[in-house]
């Protein structure tokens, strides 16, 4: 058996608690600051929306300063809409007789490159026909709350339902069946199909068929 030799105390190391407390204190707190302050990854601020002009795909934190393209065009104001006969970006011009020599000016009704002449409700250029508050072009406003099933379904029934009750393409029996298809603008009678085949002013006969067209009264 053999005994392991005694070391003398005088050889011995005293480590005092008191000297090991404050350097384990210091230890934890640097590794607290480091955990805290340095996670590997740099903090980079910048627009995050890939849909931006300025989109950053380095960046970690958004920045909220994201800029985008006008409409029509691209980050790079190329025009992405198709462009008219006068090459305006998105414009209606069809004619280049109706060009204007100025970019992105357009004729207004009357002709005039840049001008302010406007269409009224009849369609009159520069007219001063204006719906009223029921969207009635030249009304009096006395339309806006009158009951369909007792002041508009009984013109239909007396004029238009032995033709379109379920035939021709197009059903006026109910307010489902009217609504449900594409004659009717609501608050542009102007535009609305049924109201020019019932004025003559569309293509095709006049309605209602084979008998005297329906007066301005009835028909608004």
């Amino acid at each position: 058996m053999v005994v392991p030799a005694c070391i003398p105390k005088s050889k011995l190391i005293k480590i005092s608690p008191v000297k090991i407390l404050p350097s384990l204190i210091l230890s934890l707190m640097l590794l607290g600051f480091w955990s805290c302050t340095d996670s590997g990854e740099p903090v980079i601020k910048g627009c995050m929306d890939s849909n931006a002009c300025n989109y950053n795909i380095d960046a970690t934190q958004d920045d909220t300063a994201c800029t985008y393209p006008e409409t029509n065009y691209d980050c790079e104001n190329n025009c992405i809409a198709t462009a008219d006969a006068c090459g305006n970006c998105d414009g209606t011009v069809e004619n280049t007789a109706d060009c204007c020599p100025v970019e992105d000016q357009v004729q207004d009704c009357a002709g005039d490159c840049g001008g302010t002449a406007m269409a009224d409700c009849n369609g009159d250029c520069g007219g001063s026909a204006a719906n009223d508050a029921c969207g009635v072009c030249e009304g009096d406003g006395s339309t806006c709350n009158i009951s369909y099933s007792a002041t508009i379904q009984p013109i239909f029934n007396t004029n238009c339902t032995s033709c379109h009750g379920g035939s021709g393409g197009l059903t006026l029996t109910s307010y489902n069946d009217l609504m449900g298809n594409d004659v009717v603008d609501p608050g542009n009678s102007t535009a609305s199909k049924l109201v020019q085949r019932l004025k003559g002013t569309a293509s095709g006969s006049q309605m209602p068929k084979n008998q005297d067209p329906l007066n301005d009264t009835t028909i608004h």
